[in-house]
């Protein structure tokens, strides 16, 4: 990289109910503060700088600007915050024991108000399981980019992969991070496997990509990816023992969801976000599809809703649109 990534304002700390501690980068409101901070969580092997990667592109900072008193936190094993001695932690691991402590702890730094929060990739997924689960989730709202709890109903590239899915358990580790930095050497007049399917390249700026490429992705606990399988089956994502569909529980959920997808998106086409986005019980939703066909300057794969050369333009504006009218004192209560 020819420029050292950016840095938080700070960065906070908090403990799970099983031990680890777990890092929130935060940036403190450049504006008027608004009525709740905005929690970020980044998807499957990545980290907090999936929302900050560069000042051009950094949603965080964007957020941080209109008043938003910000939190990008990293899941365990990622980033700042501890990695167990073994890849065998679960999905169900960051959601009952990750998401409440983040929230928990978000929402007594920024003084004790229900957070909004926006996760990319899995980070959505777990802002869908968290709200159809949790008696409390504690969110004034969520957005979720790229995410949908049941894929079979789209082509997602995933399901190409799970014939794959016994070789999991042999795995000490998922090595996305090797495959990554592996992709970040090829000439950039070269589009690798691993480019084309998180990004669509031309709505990304080179530099940007390869930053992400390097600094961004970690190792995935088989475990993970393994339940994760079970949302590219009819039914959608399962808890680890199979018991309980987390689709099954979208008809109960209250809170406002606005849902992003890309036109482009290999791994989460706008069909399987339609889906999970239909299922919510909420009277505040709606599903907001970017690209060409849509009436963007360019089409949209998966990573650049978050970092790409038109998303501080396009895909920005919308989520602040949504917090805004979420926000305020007036707005409806989840």
């Amino acid at each position: 990289m020819s420029h050292p990534l950016p840095a938080p304002d700070a960065v906070a700390f908090t403990n799970t109910r099983d031990g680890l501690r777990l890092a929130l980068h935060r940036y403190h409101a450049r504006a008027e503060s608004r009525g709740h901070a905005v929690v970020l969580c980044h998807g499957l092997g990545a980290n907090h700088h999936a929302f900050d990667i560069h000042p051009d592109v950094s949603l965080a900072r964007y957020l941080a600007r209109r008043g938003y008193e910000v939190f990008s936190v990293d899941l365990r094993g990622h980033g700042a915050s501890d990695r167990p001695a073994a890849f065998r932690w679960t999905f169900d691991d960051y959601l009952h024991s990750d998401v409440p402590a983040l929230v928990a702890t978000a929402t007594r730094l920024s003084g004790a108000r229900p957070v909004h929060w926006i996760g990319h990739s899995m980070g959505g997924l777990l802002a869908y399981a968290h709200l159809a689960s949790a008696a409390a989730p504690g969110l004034r709202s969520a957005i979720t980019v790229g995410s949908s709890l049941d894929y079979s109903v789209a082509e997602s590239g995933f399901r190409r992969l799970l014939p794959f899915r016994s070789l999991l358990a042999r795995l000490p580790a998922v090595p996305i991070r090797s495959i990554a930095r592996l992709s970040s050497r090829f000439p950039s007049r070269v589009r690798s496997p691993f480019e084309a399917f998180n990004v669509w390249s031309s709505n990304v700026h080179p530099e940007h990509w390869q930053r992400v490429c390097e600094a961004v992705f970690h190792p995935v606990s088989p475990p993970v990816m393994e339940q994760l399988a079970s949302a590219m089956e009819p039914g959608g994502l399962r808890s680890r023992d199979g018991r309980r569909a987390y689709f099954d529980g979208l008809a109960s959920v209250r809170a406002p969801v606005l849902a992003l997808a890309g036109d482009r998106d290999r791994q989460c086409p706008p069909e399987a976000a339609r889906h999970t986005s239909e299922a919510l019980g909420s009277a505040s939703r709606r599903l907001a599809v970017f690209g060409k066909t849509h009436g963007h300057e360019d089409h949209y794969g998966h990573f650049d809703l978050v970092m790409g050369r038109r998303a501080p333009l396009e895909v920005f504006p919308v989520i602040a649109a949504w917090l805004d009218a979420h926000d305020a004192p007036n707005a409806e209560l989840p």
